[in-house]
């Protein structure tokens, strides 16, 4: 009598998922406006609080790349087959960094 042989050999394929080039320009740009918020910190910090329109003119500008980074990131998320590392990464960082920066508007239009 014949037996039947059995291969126990596994089957499973596994595939790599790249990172989503959105979620990696995201992390990016968030990283970005958190820089050009720490220097113009420390900057203002040196100054006294007197910086000028120069420092305000260079927050606006990391609000916008946070702001344009959050969207990058929330975009992402719609990448299939993809690793969403990056994309909670920077998502969630770039929106940080749009609160952070709103805050920090809002108080210097209040004074």
């Amino acid at each position: 009598m014949a037996k039947k042989k059995f291969s126990y050999q596994s089957t499973y394929t596994y595939k790599e998922s790249n990172h989503s080039g959105r979620g990696i320009l995201a992390a990016i740009l968030g990283g970005i406006s958190l820089l050009i918020f720490i220097i113009l910190a420390g900057i203002s910090a040196m100054q006294n609080g007197s910086g000028g329109a120069w420092l305000g003119s260079f927050g606006f500008t990391a609000f916008v790349v946070a702001f344009y980074g959050m969207i990058c990131g929330l975009r992402s998320f719609h990448e299939q087959c993809r690793s969403y590392l990056f994309c909670k990464i920077g998502t969630l960082l770039c929106g940080f960094m749009v609160a952070v920066w709103f805050l920090v508007f809002c108080v210097g239009l209040a004074s």
